[in-house]
C-alpha cells in the first residue's frame, strides 16, 4: 500500500519537473518586456482546486490506512469446533492475525486447524469465565 502511494508521488514529482523545465520556444527567442509596476501574482482557481483535490486525497488515504490498521488490531473471540466430536475451544486473537487455516492468539500461540474443525469468530465476549482463553 505504501509502495502505491510512493509511486503516485514519484509520478506527480516527475510531471511537475517536466512541466517546469518545459518552456515555449517563442518565449526563449523573444524576451518579455520588463514592467515598472508588475501586477501582483494571483493564484488561479485551477491551482487552488488542484491543491484541494490533492489534499483531500491525502486525507482520505490517511483515514483509510488508519481504519485498516484499527480493524486489523481489533481483538475478537474465536471458537474452534471439532465437527466429529462437537468439542469447542475458545481463543482470543487480533483480526489481522487470522489466516485461512491458522491464527495467532493474543498470548502468542499459533493454532493450526484440522480439516474437520471449523472456525467461528465473534466480537461479542462468550459466556465463559474471563480466566479462560
Amino acid at each position: 500500500m505504501i509502495g502505491k502511494i510512493l509511486f503516485t508521488l514519484a509520478v506527480i514529482l516527475v510531471v511537475a519537473l517536466i512541466w517546469r523545465t518545459r518552456q515555449p520556444r517563442q518565449q526563449q527567442l523573444v524576451p518579455q518586456p520588463r514592467l515598472v509596476n508588475p501586477p501582483p501574482a494571483r493564484r488561479s482557481t485551477l491551482r487552488i482546486l488542484a491543491l484541494g483535490v490533492v489534499s483531500l486525497m491525502l486525507l482520505a488515504s490517511g483515514f483509510l490506512l488508519y481504519e485498516h490498521w484499527r480493524d486489523s488490531t481489533e481483538v475478537i473471540f474465536i471458537r474452534v469446533v471439532d465437527a466429529g466430536t462437537g468439542r469447542a475451544t475458545e481463543y482470543r486473537a487480533q483480526r489481522g492475525d487470522i489466516e485461512d487455516r491458522e491464527f495467532l492468539t493474543t498470548d502468542g500461540r499459533r493454532v493450526f486447524l484440522a480439516e474437520t474443525e471449523r472456525l467461528e469468530t465473534s466480537t461479542i465476549r462468550p459466556g465463559r469465565p474471563p480466566g479462560q482463553n
